[in-house]
């Protein structure tokens, strides 16, 4: 088990609150949840607390660690990330949720300029004996980047902040590699495994200027 499941077992375990929507007056009016996982991926940022509608949910979270998917009632929440232990706001985002969907909501950026990236998952399975995979651009200035798997292009002149859409591919395991676009200059290469009929966010965190501490990596995370 890598290092940001890991984290993302024990935050798992900090959740005590799960907002469940309720039915209407008649019993069979019942509104589907929302889910909406965290990520910290800002490379300079402390540990901070995660609060949905002034609600702590997550609290003491480090960098690079992923939530589980909190269930949330549709409909228009306030989230806002502060510093651990503190009333100091660095995000304030009221981002719509739909029933049913999915979100994944990134810090991204060095401190200075963090900023809350959402990304909606798609959750539909895959035919057997494939998975789906995307990546996400979270590395601040990493640059632009192509991605290779196995050695071939996938996605080119990828920007900051991008968000791919999901790649269909056999289930197995590929080599990843992350280069200056245009180059064959790898800052980021490893190895995953992709399960039949799993679903899969390659994240791009880290940074060149925090590199001692928060180096340049790629997280696999297992969607919904």
């Amino acid at each position: 088990m890598s290092r940001f499941q890991r984290l993302a077992v024990a935050l798992s375990l900090l959740v005590t609150t799960l907002f469940i929507a309720g039915c209407g007056g008649d019993d069979h009016d019942v509104v589907v949840d929302a889910h909406l996982r965290v990520v910290h991926a800002s490379p300079d940022a402390p540990n901070v607390d995660v609060l949905l509608d002034n609600t702590v949910v997550l609290s003491n979270v480090p960098y690079p660690t992923a939530s589980g998917y909190l269930a949330v009632a549709p409909g228009t929440h306030n989230i806002k990330v502060n510093a651990a232990g503190t009333t100091t706001t660095v995000i304030n985002a009221s981002p719509s949720l739909t029933p049913g969907t999915a979100y994944t909501v990134l810090a991204v950026g060095f401190l200075s300029s963090i900023q809350a990236l959402v990304a909606v998952d798609d959750t539909t399975r895959p035919p057997s004996g494939s998975a789906k995979l995307r990546v996400i651009h979270a590395a601040p200035d990493a640059g632009n980047v192509d991605v290779l798997v196995n050695n071939s292009v996938v996605l080119s002149n990828v920007p900051f902040e991008a968000i791919s859409s999901y790649l269909v591919v056999p289930a197995g395991t590929y080599d990843i590699k992350v280069n200056a676009a245009g180059t064959s200059t790898t800052a980021i290469e490893t190895s995953a495994t992709l399960a039949s009929g799993d679903i899969y966010s390659a994240v791009a965190i880290g940074s060149v200027k925090t590199a001692a501490t928060n180096p340049l990596a790629l997280e696999l995370l297992t969607d919904l």
